[in-house]
C-alpha cells in the first residue's frame, strides 16, 4: 500500500482516528447544544436534522483526548473486475501538543481468500509522517512540520489529515454538499448515513467524488467510512471496531522502531514551504 492510497482512506475528512464503536464513548442521544446566535452565525445543510448530527460529531468528538482501536480496510478494484484487498489492524490515537498524534499498524492481509501477515505502519507523531514495510524492508520519513512548530494538520482543507473529531459545521459544509442518507441493508447498525460531496473546484473535487460517514446514532461518532476517488473509481471502506476512548497512549508508543537491515529514506520539508499537501505524495 503506498502513501497515497492509505491517505485516500484519511483525507477527505474522517480518519480512522476517529471512529468509535459504542463502548467507551459519551451515551447522551441529545443533539448539541447551539445558541440561536451561534446557529445564526453558521453555514447550514439546508436540513436541521443533518446540521445537528455535524454539531453532535463536532462537540462529541472533541471531548476525546485518546483513543486504540481496531482496523478492518478495504480496499476496492473497479477494473477488469471488481476486487478487495482486505487490511486488519490497529489504531492509536492522542492529542498532544503542539500537535496530536496517530499510529496505524496493519498486521493481517487478506486477497482473493488468501490470509498472510502483514506489517505496515503509518505514524505521525506531531511532525514526522513515518510509513514502514516490513516486506519491503523499507522506512520513508516525510516532515509534516518543523521542530515544535504548531501546526492543524486535522483541520479540514488546511492540511494532510483531517479528523472528524474537533471539526467545525462551517469547515465541513466548506468543502462538501453533505446529505442525509435514509438507512439501508448492510449499513452498521444503529448509524447514520452522511452523503458528502465535495464542492466543485476544489482540491477536494479533483481527488474524490464523494465520502459516504455513517455515524453511530448512540456515540454521535463515525463507525464506517467510504471514499471513491476521480481517477478511477476505485474504493476505500474502513470499518472501526472495539474502541477505547479512555485510551491515553504515551508518546514513545508513537515512534516506529527502525531495524539496521531496513532501508530508511528521510524527506524533510523544503526551506519556506508548510505543510504537505497530499495531492503532491501520488
Amino acid at each position: 500500500m503506498n502513501i497515497h492510497r492509505f491517505l485516500a482512506a484519511f483525507l477527505p475528512l474522517f480518519s480512522a482516528a476517529c471512529s468509535f464503536a459504542d463502548e467507551g464513548v459519551p451515551t447522551s442521544s441529545a443533539p448539541a447544544q447551539v445558541s440561536e446566535a451561534d446557529a445564526a452565525e453558521k453555514l447550514s445543510s439546508g436540513d436541521k436534522e443533518t446540521d445537528e448530527i455535524l454539531d453532535r460529531l463536532e462537540s462529541q468528538g472533541a471531548a476525546i483526548k485518546g483513543l486504540k482501536c481496531k482496523l478492518h480496510y478495504e480496499y476496492v478494484m473497479r477494473e477488469p473486475v471488481e476486487s478487495r484487498h482486505i487490511k486488519e489492524g490497529d489504531l492509536l490515537f492522542t492529542r498532544g501538543e503542539p500537535n496530536s498524534k496517530f499510529l496505524v499498524h496493519f498486521k493481517k492481509k487478506i486477497a482473493d481468500g488468501v490470509v498472510s501477515e502483514s506489517g505496515e505502519y503509518f505514524a505521525f507523531d506531531g511532525r514526522w509522517l513515518t510509513e514502514r514495510n516490513d516486506r519491503s524492508k523499507k522506512i520513508i520519513k516525510r516532515e509534516i512540520a518543523r521542530e515544535s512548530e504548531k501546526t492543524d494538520p486535522f483541520r479540514i482543507g488546511h492540511g494532510p489529515f483531517p479528523l472528524p473529531f474537533g471539526q467545525k459545521r462551517d469547515d465541513i459544509l466548506r468543502s462538501f454538499k453533505v446529505k442525509l442518507q435514509p438507512f439501508t441493508l448492510g449499513d452498521p447498525l444503529q448509524s447514520r448515513h452522511l452523503n458528502c460531496v465535495p464542492i466543485p473546484n476544489t482540491d477536494l473535487a479533483s481527488r474524490y467524488t464523494r465520502v459516504e460517514i455513517y455515524i453511530n446514532k448512540r456515540s454521535g461518532l463515525p463507525v464506517r467510512i467510504v471514499t471513491e476517488r476521480v481517477k478511477d473509481g476505485n474504493r476505500i471502506e474502513v470499518d472501526f471496531n472495539d474502541v477505547d476512548t479512555n485510551e491515553a497512549p504515551a508518546a514513545s508508543r508513537f515512534a516506529i522502531e527502525e531495524p539496521k537491515e531496513f532501508i530508511v529514506t528521510v524527506e524533510p520539508l523544503e526551506p519556506g514551504k508548510n505543510l504537505v499537501n497530499p495531492a503532491e505524495m501520488e
